[in-house]
Formats: structure tokens, C-alpha cells, sequence
């Protein structure tokens, strides 16, 4: 690529880009979300800075269901230290506030790695569904159709319970449960765009399925697919949180919002800030990947512009 070629091309993603935020930050309900998310994910990324695992994963009975804002003293590193709980702490007298940074980890992970594994594994089947047509498409969707008449959470819970209780196949369980849904988007989006003039062109000159499909049908789909990732991620993190709730996900003492909730209840009576902080914690995140996937909607589809 020449330097001139080059220069052309970055100016042209660059006024994409500036044209795309100026849409976006129309939604100012939805710029705020995207730094609360992005707040989020900077407390996840340094988490272990913020508060060591060891001293969020430890018991501490004698500090156990403290108020927020009150001080106990804890046994950490071979030495007694004052510590206060912002929020407060859990039956075991470990801090509620640092587990809820530990907690945004483990929801974000689970979040995005989900969303990644089910939009290659259903964008692969949806192309070849949609591109391809015929008993593909058919052997796909029927096995789609198949997959969706199963309640999400019966089916969640069916694969956790016959693969085992680890991280990787509460992973899968998510995942899986999202793939119908891109497998849908993308089948439907090539279908309506893979006998477009451009594509028609690209096979006259010789240009393989793999190469039309790759550089000229993915890029012009791409909307639909970021927007229903975005929305996905806060479903992924409900997920996981209510498996977690069930006993199926993520079990203590790792911290985990699910599994705070789950430990919480039993104290709702005498300690109602153990719920509080969780439940707001997933509430917050859930709604802003929501208000965030409306706000992508508007910028990136022409037909919903204002």
C-alpha cells in the first residue's frame, strides 16, 4: 500500500469515526453509560491494586457483618492492620467493597469472552447459512430453531449440570445460548446483500466465496452485529450472575455478584446492605450495556437517525 493510498484510506476512517461519535454523543444518556462501563472496566483491569485477592477471599469472623463505613481489625500479611469497610462486610468478615472489585473482573471476562465465542462461532454458521443456502442453510436453521425453543435457563443450567461446575464450561453455557441469535443476524444480513451488483462483480473477477464473504459481505454487516454484542454483554453478565445465584457459576469464596446475592439473603433481615451492593453493581451494568446497544443502534443504522 502506497503512502498516498494509505493517507486516503485514514482519512476516510477517520471522518467515518467523527461522523459515527457525533451521532453517538447526540445520546448523552448514552455517553454517560459508556463511562460507567468504561469506569468498570478500568477498576477490573486494576483490581489487584486496588485490593488484594487473598485479602477479599480470607475470612475475618470477628469483622463479620459489619456496618458501612465501620472498622475492624485484620490479620493480613502476618500482622494486625485497621482497615475500614466502606461498604461494610459479608458473614465471613471479608470486605464487601473489594469483592465487588474482584467481582467486576469476573463479570467482564465473562461478558466479552462469551460475546466473542458466540459471534465467531454463529457469524461462521450464519455466512454459510445465508451465503451458501440450500442444505446448509436448512441442517443450520433447523438445528437453530431446535436450540431456541429451549428456555435460556433451562438450557443454561442443563449444560452446567452435565459438563460440571468450572468457569470454562459456565463459558459454554452462556455462549451457547447466544449463538442462535447471531447465527439469525447473520443469515439474514448476507442474504439480503449477497446479490447486490458489487458482490456479482467480485465473482466475475474470479473472487473466491471465502475472499467475497471475508472483504466485501462482513464489512456491510457489521452494524447489526456490534449493536447485538453490546446488548449481549450485559445479558452475559445477568447470566452468569443468576447461575452463580443458583449455585451453578461461580462459587465462593471467589467473589462473583451472583454468588454475593446468593450468600446475602440469608441475612436480608439484619444486614440489607450485603444485597445492596451487588444487586446495584449488576443493575448498573446491565443497564448500561442496554442504554450503550440503543445508543450504537441510532449512530450506526442510517434508517434510525434523528
Amino acid at each position: 500500500m502506497s503512502n498516498q493510498t494509505f493517507l486516503r484510506f485514514f482519512k476516510r476512517q477517520s471522518k467515518n469515526i467523527s461522523q459515527f461519535w457525533r451521532q453517538f454523543s447526540r445520546n448523552k444518556l448514552a455517553v454517560a453509560s459508556l463511562i460507567l462501563v468504561l469506569i468498570f472496566a478500568l477498576i477490573a483491569i486494576f483490581a489487584d491494586v486496588l485490593y488484594s485477592y487473598d485479602f477479599v477471599t480470607s475470612n475475618s469472623l470477628e469483622n463479620a457483618l459489619l456496618k458501612p463505613g465501620e472498622t475492624g481489625t485484620v490479620y493480613f500479611q502476618e500482622k494486625d492492620i485497621e482497615h475500614t469497610f466502606i461498604l461494610g462486610s459479608d458473614n465471613y468478615g471479608r470486605d464487601i467493597l473489594g469483592r465487588l472489585v474482584h467481582g467486576a473482573r469476573i463479570s467482564m471476562i465473562i461478558g466479552f469472552v462469551t460475546v466473542a465465542m458466540a459471534v465467531v462461532i454463529g457469524g461462521i454458521l450464519g455466512a454459510i447459512a445465508g451465503y451458501k443456502g440450500g442444505l446448509f442453510d436448512t441442517i443450520i436453521m433447523r438445528l437453530t430453531d431446535i436450540i431456541l425453543s429451549i428456555p435460556t435457563i433451562l438450557m443454561s443450567i442443563a449444560i452446567v449440570a452435565a459438563l460440571g461446575n468450572s468457569f470454562f464450561n459456565l463459558l459454554i453455557a452462556i455462549s451457547t445460548s447466544l449463538i442462535p441469535g447471531y447465527i439469525r443476524i447473520v443469515r439474514a444480513s448476507i442474504i439480503s446483500i449477497k446479490d447486490q451488483e458489487y458482490v456479482e462483480a467480485a465473482r466475475v473477477i474470479g473472487a473466491g466465496d471465502f475472499r467475497i464473504v471475508l472483504k466485501h459481505i462482513l464489512p456491510n454487516i457489521t452494524s447489526p452485529i456490534i449493536v447485538q454484542s453490546t446488548l449481549n454483554v450485559g445479558s452475559s453478565i445477568l447470566s452468569a450472575s443468576w447461575l452463580s445465584f443458583l449455585g451453578l457459576g461461580i462459587l465462593p469464596p471467589k467473589p462473583e455478584w451472583g454468588n454475593m446475592l446468593s450468600e446475602a439473603r440469608e441475612f436480608i433481615q439484619y444486614a440489607p446492605h450485603l444485597l445492596f451492593a451487588p444487586g446495584i453493581a449488576i443493575l448498573l451494568t446491565v443497564l448500561a450495556y442496554n442504554i450503550i446497544g440503543d445508543g450504537l443502534r441510532d449512530a450506526l443504522d442510517p434508517k434510525l437517525r434523528r
